[in-house]
C-alpha cells in the first residue's frame, strides 16, 4: 500500500478507534501464576492479539479467592480495555458463599464470552501409597484430624470441592488455603497437605512426570484427556460434579459493539485447531461459539448450582 493511501485510510477512522487499537488489552487473572486460569490466559492471549490486531497482556491479581481481581475490574471504566477472566470461584462459588462480596457477580459485569470448561481431579502424591479413592477415604477415616487438603484460597472452587468431598465421604480433613493453584500444588508436592481437588491444567505436568497420582475426576462430564478416570459420582459420592470454567467479563456498561468485537476475537482464537488441542491436552475443552448472552446464562446456572452445594454441606466462611 502506498504511503498516501495508508494515511488516507487511517484518517477516515475515528481518533478514539485508532487510540484503542494502539493500546494493549489487559486480561486480569484472579489467581497466582501457574493455575488453570493463568495457563489458559497465556495460551489464548497471543492468538487473541492476532485476531484483535492489538497487543494483549496478562496481569495476575491474586487474593481473597478471586475477590481482589473482581473488585478491581468492576471499578474500571467500561471501555473494553481490561477484562476479568472469571472462574467458578469468582462467579459461582463466591456468590453462593458470601453475602457481603464487594461486587455483584451479575450486575457489575458485562459478559463477553465463555472460553472453556476445565476438568477437576482428585490428586495425591504418587508416593503416598494410595491406589484409589477408596484407599484415600479409608486412610482419612482411620486417622481423623491428621490430614488436610489444599486449595487456591478461602472460598475458591477447590476449597468448596474439598469440603464437599469430605462431607459426602463422611471424613474429616483440615482445609489449608494458598494464594492460587500453583502454590497449593507445590504444597502438595512438598507433603504439606494430603490431597487436593484441583483443575487438570494445574496438576497435569506433575501427573505426567509421576510426582502426582490422579485418583478420580471430580467432574461428572465424560470425555477429554482424563475421561478414563473414574468419576467421584460413580464411587459412592452420587451427584458430585466439580469443574471450573473461564468467562471473559468486562465492567458493566461496556458498549455492546465493544463486547461483540471482543467476543468475535475470542471465538476466532478458540476455533484454531492448534490452540484448542493444546487446551484439551491440559484438560480444558475450548468453547468457540459462545455469545455474551450464553455466557451470562452459564454464570446464572452455576451460581444456582453452587448455592445448592453450600446448602447441602452447611459450609460457612467469614470473609477476612
Amino acid at each position: 500500500m502506498h504511503r498516501r493511501t495508508l494515511l488516507a485510510s487511517l484518517s477516515a477512522l475515528p481518533a478514539a478507534a485508532l487510540a484503542q487499537e494502539a493500546r494493549a488489552l489487559t486480561l486480569v487473572v484472579p489467581f497466582a501464576p501457574g493455575g488453570s486460569t493463568d495457563i489458559a490466559a497465556r495460551l489464548i492471549s497471543p492468538r487473541l492479539a492476532h485476531h484483535l490486531a492489538r497487543p494483549v497482556v496478562v496481569a495476575n491479581r491474586p487474593g481473597a479467592g478471586g475477590t481482589t481481581a473482581a473488585e478491581y475490574v468492576k471499578r474500571l471504566p467500561p471501555d473494553g480495555e481490561t477484562l476479568l477472566l472469571a472462574t467458578a470461584s469468582t462467579h459461582g462459588v463466591n456468590p453462593a458463599l458470601f453475602a457481603d462480596l464487594p461486587y455483584d457477580a451479575e450486575r457489575d459485569f458485562a459478559p463477553v464470552a465463555l472460553l472453556g470448561v476445565t476438568a477437576f481431579l482428585l490428586v495425591v502424591r504418587a508416593d503416598a501409597g494410595l491406589a484409589d479413592t477408596a484407599a484415600l477415604i479409608a486412610r482419612l477415616r482411620a486417622e481423623p484430624g491428621r490430614h488436610n487438603y489444599g486449595s487456591a484460597g478461602v472460598g475458591s472452587m477447590p476449597h468448596l470441592a474439598g469440603a464437599w468431598f469430605c462431607h459426602a465421604a463422611g471424613i474429616r480433613a483440615e482445609h489449608v488455603a494458598y494464594r492460587g493453584g500453583g502454590p497449593a500444588l507445590q504444597a502438595l508436592l512438598a507433603g504439606e497437605i494430603t490431597f487436593m481437588i484441583e483443575s487438570a491444567p494445574t496438576v497435569a505436568a506433575a501427573i505426567a512426570d509421576g510426582r502426582l497420582k490422579a485418583l478420580a475426576r471430580a467432574s461428572a462430564r465424560p470425555g477429554g484427556t482424563y475421561g478414563a478416570l473414574p468419576a467421584l459420582a460413580e464411587q459412592g459420592l452420587p451427584g458430585f460434579d466439580a469443574e471450573t470454567w473461564q468467562v471473559a467479563l468486562a465492567p458493566s456498561g461496556t458498549p455492546a459493539p465493544v463486547l461483540l468485537r471482543l467476543n468475535a476475537g475470542f471465538n476466532a482464537a478458540l476455533r484454531e485447531a492448534e490452540l484448542a488441542e493444546r487446551l484439551r491436552s491440559l484438560g480444558t475443552e475450548a468453547v468457540a461459539d459462545s455469545t455474551p448472552e450464553t455466557a451470562a446464562a452459564h454464570i446464572r446456572a452455576e451460581i444456582a448450582r453452587w448455592r445448592r452445594v453450600v446448602g447441602e454441606t452447611g459450609l460457612r466462611i467469614e470473609r477476612g
